[in-house]
């Protein structure tokens, strides 16, 4: 009878230890599965970016008959792979960052460099009219990725502030929005032109 429980037991303890070397194997391949199944880790874009090229359309007090006396100026950047062809459709690739409308005091003849704006829209001096996207209508605070002259990428900058500071021979352009801060190096000076 003693020799027949000790059969037993042997018995139990072999199918228990089979029990836990199945377990075992289901728990890897669980990992393995659950591993190969995640998303490609995605690029992140870069923190700096360097432009070659910034452009300031000055509007004065374009929502005047809105009550906003603020004026309105556009400023938009690009990068040394990206030009402007007579229509003023971008051609090649690198990125383009844009604010289509930069508040600023009615007094004001330019942005002003070292003054934080802060996105806004209400149109009040010293904000910008935060990155939209209504219906592929895209305005406000944004910055395309662009390949071979098409729009590969979109980030919209929907919250968050930005500041001008020149800094010798090149300008930097520091964007905060939310845990990832944003520095552009421009490389040129700010070309102020009037609209079409």
């Amino acid at each position: 009878m003693k020799q027949r429980l000790l059969s037993n037991i042997r018995s139990i303890k072999g199918v228990m230890n089979c029990k836990s070397t199945i377990m075992r194997f289901l728990l890897c391949l669980n990992a393995v599965v659950l591993f190969s199944c995640r998303p490609a880790p995605v690029p992140s874009k870069p923190n700096i970016i360097e432009f070659n090229y910034a452009e300031v359309t000055r509007y004065g007090a374009q929502y005047a008959e809105q009550g906003i006396e603020s004026n309105v100026y556009m400023l938009d950047l690009y990068t040394p792979g990206l030009t402007l062809n007579k229509e003023g459709i971008i051609e090649g690739t690198g990125y383009n960052l844009c604010f289509s409308d930069v508040f600023t005091l009615s007094t004001d003849t330019h942005i002003q460099t070292g003054v934080e704006y802060t996105a806004d829209s209400t149109g009040r001096a010293d904000t910008f009219l935060p990155g939209q996207d209504f219906d592929g209508n895209i305005n406000g605070a944004y910055l395309l990725e662009i390949q071979d002259g098409k729009v590969t990428a979109i980030t919209l900058y929907d919250r968050g502030a930005f500041r001008i500071c020149p800094t010798g021979d090149t300008t930097e352009i520091h964007l905060f929005y939310g845990k990832m801060p944003f520095n552009g190096i421009l490389y040129a000076p700010l070309t102020y032109k009037r609209p079409l």
